[in-house]
Formats: C-alpha cells, structure tokens, sequence
C-alpha cells in the first residue's frame, strides 16, 4: 500500500478513540444529567479520566502525519443531497479514503479560490492536488469533487465512477434541496455551485415553483451527462438505498456483514467506521 503501516498498538488506539467518540462524549452528558438531577452522585457522575484519556491517544494519533495519496481509485459524480454522505461512511469500511465537501471549509476556506478559478476556467490542477495531499483516494458526489468527476475520470483511467443518485430520483433531490427555503443549497458554496446548476444562483430571480423546475432540469441533465460521458465497465449509477451488494460487486469486495449507513445532512460523525487519514483501515491500505 502507498499509504504504509503504522504500529498495532497505535492503530487500534485510533481506532478506539475514532469509533467511539460520539458516544463518549454522549455517555458523559448522561451522566451529567444524572447528576444534576440528584439520581446519582457526582463521584459516580465524574467523566473527567474518560476524557482525559480519549485526549491522550487523540494527541498520539496526531503525530501521525497524513500520507499523500498517489491517485484516485474511485470518482464519485453528482451532486450533494442525494445521499452522498452515506455513500461516503460506506467507501471508508469497504477500506477506502473519501473525500466529500468538507475539503472547501478546511483552514478557514482558503481552498476554496482554487475550485472557483477551475470552475471560472482556471487550471484544475491546484484542485487535484489538493485532494491528494489531503490522502484521500476515492471522492464523492458531494461538491466540489462531484462537479469535477470528468476531470478526476480523465486524470485516472483505471478509476471506476459511481454515478450517485437521490434514492427519490430528481424530486427528491429537489425536495432535499429546497428544505428550510432553499438552506439545503449548498451553505457558503453558492459562487460554486452557480457554475453548475442555476437553480442555486441566487442572482437569478425565479419563484420558488421555476427553481424547482430548473433544479429538477439540472439533476436530470447532469446525470444524463454523466451516463453518456462514462463507459459502460468504469460505471455504476447507484443510490445508498441499493445497499451493499451492487456497490462492493462494482469494486469486486466483499460485502460486508455490517448494517450499510444511512446517514444525511453531512452527518459525518454518525458513522460507525472512521472518516480520517490516521484511521486503520487507511494506514493499512486495505483498499490501497
């Protein structure tokens, strides 16, 4: 594997802190509230050393620098909202890295210049090598990777394209969306995403029932783009509600025993297996 191998005992500490992490801190809350509301007592209540010592190996972990990756394997296309958070927790325990929107928030949004001068005509290659600096190895429908498939599907010959769509078709990527009055539109990626799709520029001035229109168009117009664009073995169009088979048989893997994730709003850290260059399954190279 190009991403190497790190100790037993320092992997299964990461893993440790990673898998559990929610529920610690979920744990100590409880804890607190029983407490507080007098049904036990402050010493049996004390999650203090259970912090302390997530702390300690959640330090070790960090000494561990990120390895760079050397290519993608797996191109994600799309767009966010339509499950790509659950496929994204689904690539990490088939072994896999996945890169997802949150690449363009990382050190206060100084990556995302890079993705607004590619998406204005500018070089894709600051964009690309972002991605792989960061180490990731697969990448998702979720923006800004998922606009940029045909470029990652032609800088990578042998990687296979999972063409991501909403379980509920284009009205239901409508419907996610729209939400909230159009908050599902891709928060603090507007620029971006207006390069792509109209119905999320806001500077054009439709009702609420022609954005729908128009974004239904866009959905329907990419993913009709994508299936023509992409030959027929390097594709699989896919939604999270085909579970694992299709998935694991298109990347010839296992399927796993495990419940697939159904996860949504980018709630990443509901996912049972690790989301993070220092978990295991990277360090090993499982997918690697």
């Amino acid at each position: 594997s190009h991403f190497g191998s790190r100790s037993t005992e320092t992997t299964r500490a990461i893993k440790v802190v990673l898998r559990s992490e929610v529920k610690i801190f979920m744990t100590c809350f409880f804890l607190i509230a029983l407490a507080l509301s007098g049904l036990a007592n402050a010493e049996e209540c004390n999650c203090t050393s259970l912090l302390q010592k997530q702390a300690t190996i959640v330090q070790s972990s960090r000494s561990l620098k990120v390895q760079p990756s050397t290519g993608i394997k797996i191109v994600g296309a799309g767009f966010g909202r339509s499950g790509s958070t659950s496929v994204e927790c689904a690539l990490s325990r088939l072994g896999y890295y996945p890169s997802a929107g949150s690449i363009t928030f990382k050190r206060g949004g100084k990556f995302l210049p890079a993705w607004l001068d590619w998406a204005r005509g500018g070089s894709f290659e600051p964009c690309l090598q972002q991605v792989l600096q960061f180490g990731y190895n697969a990448t998702t429908s979720d923006q800004p990777t998922g606009l940029a498939w045909k470029e990652f599907m032609d800088r990578f010959p042998a990687a296979k394209v999972l063409n991501i769509e909403h379980p509920l078709g284009a009205q239901g990527f409508v419907h996610s969306v729209a939400k909230g009055d159009w908050r599902g539109c891709f928060t603090g990626q507007h620029e971006l995403m207006s390069y792509f799709m109209d119905c999320c520029n806001f500077r054009l001035n439709f009702t609420d029932s022609k954005r729908r229109e128009v974004c239904a168009n866009d959905y329907l117009r990419t993913h009709e783009k994508i299936k023509r664009t992409v030959p027929a073995h390097r594709l699989l169009t896919y939604t999270a509600s085909d579970g694992w088979e299709p998935l694991a048989n298109f990347l010839g893997l296992p399927v796993p025993d495990d419940d697939f994730p159904h996860l949504s709003g980018g709630h990443t850290y509901m996912c049972p297996w690790p989301l993070d260059t220092n978990s295991p399954h990277v360090l090993s190279g499982v997918a690697g």
